[in-house]
């Protein structure tokens, strides 16, 4: 643990998540633009990699505004003009809708339980499910299917495993080294106890039984339908919605980016990205008082959260960025709590600095 006194509430917050039983280890980073002010950690080491579940949509968000600067696969392309097997509710929609949560598809469903195949599976989204049962959600229905379809397109328009173009385009670039996708059984990776509850319960909603999967195996996500899609070798490893691993200075070095593009990003690009209003940027929520964030952060701040218990958040005004992982034990736990927590003992030890 960091042995810097003006974050001790902050370590005793993770020290807490451990002993309570919350998460099996955690990892905390708080930085400025050009430096990492403090670290520190439970049950766990600075390296330590993490599943990083939903942190795998601002990666997503990153590499699209990288192809859309290329004119490899421009956000403004008509789903329809890709996919012409596209739903027509969901063919007129620009590809940003995907990246924003605007496209009207539903926040999730069990593709492990309805589809045998990656290529059902993309087919199922496409068609917005059996008779239209996975379309009609309202625009800022957060959804996992839009990032899945996204990845798919980003993989049919270049040609490369989603996983390999991530590699190519945005880790490479950036120096992110630490960042893999589905790594399996590493000494550096932290193993999560958790299994798939939550979407037993998901399903039952939507009229389908399913059982619970259990934890995953090391190095594997946690999320079901990611386990299901890169089982049949979907992405290299990558979905869209989740898959990667790694640690808490890879999320530095990748908000780095967001706050002062130039390495990799344009200017121009992130300012639209971040553009608008609503709960969600293009591959980012933003600031509410009552989600994750909480009231230590400003209403221009901009993260993401993950289901594993991740939280990463930045703070565009005092150009600070705030990253937790942890290695979350019950899906039935609330995280929010604790990472509105975790920002708000990190933002009052960085004033008092």
């Amino acid at each position: 643990m960091s042995d810097q006194p003006s974050f001790g509430r902050v370590e005793t917050l993770l020290a807490e998540m451990v002993t309570a039983g919350v998460a099996s280890a955690a990892v905390g980073l708080v930085a400025m633009a050009d430096e990492v002010v403090w670290e520190g950690v439970m049950a766990a080491d600075v390296s330590t990699r993490f599943d990083h579940a939903s942190l795998t949509k601002p990666f997503m968000a990153t590499l699209a505004l990288t192809l859309d600067a290329s004119d490899v696969l421009p956000l403004g392309t008509r789903i329809g003009d890709v996919w012409t097997k596209a739903h027509q509710a969901l063919a007129r929609r620009p590809l940003s809708d995907l990246l924003r949560h605007r496209s009207g598809l539903a926040a999730w469903t069990p593709i492990y339980h309805r589809c045998r195949s990656v290529e059902e599976a993309r087919d199922l989204i496409l068609a917005g499910g059996d008779k239209g049962d996975l379309l009609g959600a309202r625009a800022g229905t957060y959804s996992d299917l839009g990032y899945i379809l996204w990845g798919q397109t980003a993989e049919m328009a270049t040609g490369s495993p989603l996983a390999a173009l991530l590699k190519a385009r945005v880790l490479a670039p950036l120096g992110l080294a630490g960042v893999e996708a589905t790594p399996g059984d590493r000494p550096d990776i932290a193993r999560s106890r958790m299994g798939t509850g939550q979407e037993v319960k998901l399903a039952a909603k939507q009229g389908f039984v399913v059982p619970d999967l259990g934890p995953p195996l090391p190095g594997t996500p946690q999320d079901g339908n990611c386990r299901f899609l890169v089982g049949l070798g979907a992405g290299g490893g990558l979905c869209g919605h989740a898959g990667l691993f790694g640690g808490a200075r890879d999320l530095w070095r990748l908000g780095v980016e967001w706050l002062a593009p130039g390495r990799l990003l344009k200017p121009e690009g992130v300012t639209a990205a971040l553009a608008g209003s609503g709960p969600f940027a293009l591959g980012w929520w933003r600031r509410t008082l009552r989600g994750s964030a909480g009231p230590a952060l400003p209403s221009t701040a901009f993260g993401h959260t993950g289901f594993a218990g991740n939280s990463f958040w930045i703070d565009p005004e005092e150009r600070r960025i705030f990253v937790m992982l942890t290695s979350r034990c019950d899906p039935r736990a609330d995280m929010n709590p604790w990472r509105r927590r975790f920002n708000s003992a990190a933002a009052r030890a960085m004033f008092a600095q």
